[in-house]
C-alpha cells in the first residue's frame, strides 16, 4: 500500500511538471508569435538598424531560414519535441545553440542568487522570529517601516538610487559592473533589501502564528520557560512553513533579477532574456523561461520532500489525501 502511494504520488508529480512546463512554454511562445515585430526583420536590420528598405522578398527568405513561415502550431510542436530532447534551439542573433548561451551567463545569476539567499535568510530569520517575540515593540515597528520602504520601492528605483549614490556621488564602484564578486556587490544589496523586506514579515507572520496557539498559552501557565516553549516546540512547529517560504525566493531571484542585471549592466540570465526579448530571439527566451520554469518545480518538490522529512503530519495528511 505504501509502494502504491508513493508511486502514485510520484506520477501525479510527473505529469503536474509536464503539464505546468507545457503551459508556460505555450504562452510565452504564442506572445513572441503574436508580437508586432517581425525577428527577421530585425535580423536583416542588424543592431544598428539599417538605413535602407528592406524588401518583402528578402524578409520572406529569411523567414523560411528562420523556419518563421511555419504556422504556430507547426513552430510549437517542432520546438516542443526538440526541447524534449535536449535541443532548445539556435540563437537567431548569435548562430550559437540556447544551451549554450544559458550556461555562458549562468554563471553571474547562480552566484548572485546563492549570495542574496545567504545574507536575506541571516538578516530575516533570526528579526522575524525577535519581531514576532516582541510584537508591536521598538523592534517590531522599525522592521514594519524597512518592510513597508523595501516592498513599496520599485527595483528599478532603488537600482538607480544606489547607482547615483554610490557609483557617481561617492565613487565606491564603477557605473558598468566589473566581472567577479565587486560586480554583484550593488545589485545583491539591491535585492537582499527587497527580499528581506517581505521575508521578515512572513516570517513573524509564520512564527506570531504559532505564539498565539492554546499550547503556548498553557505551558506559560504551567510555568515552562519561553525560551524553552519558543525553541523546542514553536520554532520546530515553524520550520516546515519557514523552509518553503525560504524556498519560494530561489525561483523569485532566478527569474526576478532581469531589470536589476540591466539597469547594473551584470551578464546574467536576466539581461540575456531582456536582450533577447528585445531583438524578438524567440528560443532563446523560450529557453530562458524553460530553465527557470523548470528550477522552480524542482525547487518546490525539494522544498516539500523535506518538508514532509521535518514534520510527519504534513506526510500524513498528503497520504490520506492521495487514499481518498
Amino acid at each position: 500500500m505504501r509502494a502504491a502511494i508513493i508511486v502514485r504520488k510520484a506520477l501525479s508529480e510527473l505529469i503536474q511538471f509536464a503539464v505546468v512546463l507545457i503551459g508556460i512554454t505555450f504562452l510565452t511562445f504564442s506572445i513572441m508569435f503574436l508580437s508586432p515585430k517581425n525577428p527577421a526583420e530585425l535580423w536583416l536590420a542588424g543592431s544598428e538598424g539599417n538605413v535602407g528598405v528592406i524588401s518583402e522578398e528578402a524578409i520572406r527568405e529569411q523567414e523560411k531560414i528562420m523556419g518563421l513561415d511555419k504556422p504556430f502550431m507547426e513552430q510549437y510542436t517542432t520546438w516542443l519535441g526538440k526541447a524534449a530532447h535536449g535541443d532548445l534551439g539556435v540563437s537567431f542573433t548569435t548562430k550559437r545553440p540556447v544551451t549554450e548561451e544559458l550556461i555562458r551567463n549562468m554563471g553571474p545569476t547562480l552566484r548572485m542568487t546563492v549570495f542574496v539567499l545567504i545574507i536575506t535568510v541571516a538578516i530575516s530569520l533570526p528579526t522575524g522570529i525577535l519581531c514576532a517575540v516582541y510584537r508591536d515593540r521598538l523592534l517590531d515597528n522599525i522592521m514594519r517601516i524597512f518592510s513597508f520602504f523595501g516592498i513599496s520601492m520599485p527595483s528599478f528605483l532603488l537600482s538607480l538610487i544606489f547607482l547615483w549614490f554610490f557609483c557617481i556621488k561617492l565613487r565606491m564602484f564603477p557605473v558598468l559592473a566589473q566581472e567577479g564578486f565587486r560586480g554583484l556587490i550593488l545589485p545583491s544589496a539591491v535585492l537582499v533589501i527587497q527580499c528581506s523586506a517581505k521575508m521578515i514579515r512572513q516570517i513573524r507572520g509564520i512564527v506570531l502564528e504559532q505564539l498565539e496557539q492554546p499550547y503556548v498559552d498553557g505551558a506559560v501557565t504551567r510555568g515552562v520557560k519561553f525560551s524553552s516553549i519558543l525553541f523546542s516546540h514553536v520554532l520546530k512547529n515553524c520550520a516546515a512553513s519557514i523552509l518553503s517560504c525560504i524556498g519560494l525566493y530561489v525561483g523569485i531571484l532566478i527569474g526576478g533579477s532581469t531589470v536589476i542585471e540591466g539597469i547594473f549592466s551584470v551578464n546574467g540570465l536576466g539581461r540575456l532574456a531582456v536582450s533577447s526579448v528585445a531583438r524578438m530571439d524567440q528560443y532563446v527566451v523560450q529557453g530562458f523561461v524553460l530553465w527557470v520554469a523548470l528550477g522552480y518545480l524542482i525547487i518546490n518538490l525539494i522544498i516539500d520532500i523535506l518538508s514532509a522529512v521535518i514534520d510527519p503530519r504534513i506526510k500524513y495528511s498528503r497520504s490520506t489525501e492521495d487514499q481518498a
